[in-house]
């Protein structure tokens, strides 16, 4: 990959534009080998959407593919019937049998709305024309009628995502640290009548800037006004600023609490620490006493130590999966390569007993972290040295997927299970 001051907020699974020199080699893929399973169509009927991302040399650029898939039986698919939507964005949510994917980052401002239909298609049914330059990262649906996309100009924007209208905005600008226009936002979530907005503090390089710390709004769903301001130091986390959705990073457990998993500076600054924060139920502070720094937590099965957990998925019963980058597995130990370096691994946290266990899962990239389920199965998105796909976990037994149960081209980006079939 040629060398590069700012790399996109382009929502790859990671990435937030910050000034690194990286250098890599040219192809995106595992050199191909003789596929004795010919690949079968995608886009068919199926209880499951994936979207796989193929990058140009440059990994600043390049396609991102849409599909329906029917379970998780083994199989190899392609990207001859999937729908293309914008490159390096992960759907911003899906609600009933509607999935709404972002606009290409600087390339467009069209928001769009695809159905799952009754007869297995996936069709573009509604596009929503955004505000010029708003630049849209990501964002939640609260209801049928109101629903929140982020922009990198301070605001959030209003919609209606059954009309596909906006209605509103809140302007949050004035929230800026010192010496910044504008801040940035990472993963909404709502809680009840509470919609939690953290504010991601970066330069023009997207880069932290100021001491480490949280930085939180409260807002109020009713009104759209803040509620309150939440900034900690105590923690010894810095940002809960995911920027790129859907929900890598904030969950509520079965007790009623909150909790935010803080990125630091996805693995570039070790000054910013990654690991996990919690808010009460009913509390508007962070909880003081569950500050959770992973940077210096063992791993069983692991010698190294993570960095940054990229994303995670809550299972219950105090059991999160995720995905880390792991320094030690870097080409460069000075500095990550996003795109080349398999330099992250599937865990197991324990939010209770405090601990992380290393899961026999290849190791992905940054491009390719993420964590989703299918009925018990953890599922885990691998750009491996051997197979290109997702994997499974069954948390019962403790046993991994033998390989990849879907492959397909590219780095595996996305995947959902809906629950409900229409057919």
């Amino acid at each position: 990959m040629k060398t590069t001051n700012v790399f996109r907020m382009a929502g790859l699974a990671v990435l937030a534009a910050m000034t690194l020199t990286w250098t890599g080699c040219k192809e995106d893929t595992p050199t191909p080998k003789p596929n004795p399973n010919p690949p079968t169509p995608g886009g068919a009927k199926g209880d499951v959407a994936v979207v796989s991302m193929l990058t140009n040399p440059d990994g600043q650029s390049g396609t991102a593919w849409m599909q329906l898939v029917d379970g998780i039986a083994p199989r190899t698919i392609d990207n001859s019937k999937a729908r293309q939507i914008g490159f390096g964005m992960p759907p911003m949510d899906v609600l009933g049998n509607y999935i709404f994917t972002i606009p290409q980052y600087g390339q467009s401002n069209i928001f769009a709305k695809w159905e799952r239909t009754a007869d297995g298609a996936l069709n573009k049914v509604a596009e929503l024309l955004l505000p010029v330059n708003s630049v849209s990262m990501h964002g939640r649906i609260y209801s049928a009628e109101k629903g929140f996309l982020s922009t990198v100009v301070g605001k959030l924007l209003i919609f209606n995502p059954t009309t596909m209208k906006l209605t509103g905005e809140i302007d949050l600008s004035a929230y800026a640290d010192k010496g910044l226009s504008v801040p940035q936002f990472g993963s909404l979530f709502f809680d009840g009548e509470t919609m939690y907005v953290p504010l991601w503090q970066v330069n023009t390089q997207r880069m932290p800037i100021g001491d480490p710390g949280i930085d939180l709004l409260l807002i109020d769903l009713k009104t759209n006004k803040v509620i309150k301001r939440i900034k900690d130091s105590a923690s010894g986390l810095s940002s809960l600023g995911y920027p790129y959705g859907v929900q890598k990073n904030v969950f509520k457990d079965e007790q009623g609490d909150v909790y935010y998993v803080a990125s630091g500076s996805f693995s570039t600054d070790p000054k910013y620490k990654t690991g996990i924060v919690r808010i009460k139920k009913g509390a508007t502070e962070i909880d003081p006493t569950y500050n959770w720094v992973l940077n210096d937590q063992a791993i069983e099965g692991e010698t190294g130590k993570m960095r940054w957990l990229a994303c995670v998925y809550y299972a219950g019963n105090g059991k999160l999966y995720g995905m880390a980058d792991m320094p030690n597995y870097w080409a460069d130990k000075t500095k990550p390569n996003w795109l080349r370096d398999r330099s992250v691994i599937s865990v197991e946290i324990d939010l209770r007993a405090k601990t992380v266990k290393k899961l026999p899962i290849p190791h992905s990239c940054a491009y390719s972290t993420h964590v989703s389920t299918y009925n018990d199965l953890i599922v885990f998105s691998v750009w491996g040295d051997k197979e290109t796909g997702f994997y499974t976990y069954d948390p019962k037994t403790g046993k991994a997927s033998d390989g990849a149960v879907i492959k397909m081209p590219g780095f595996p980006f996305w995947f959902y299970q809906f629950k409900s079939m229409i057919y």
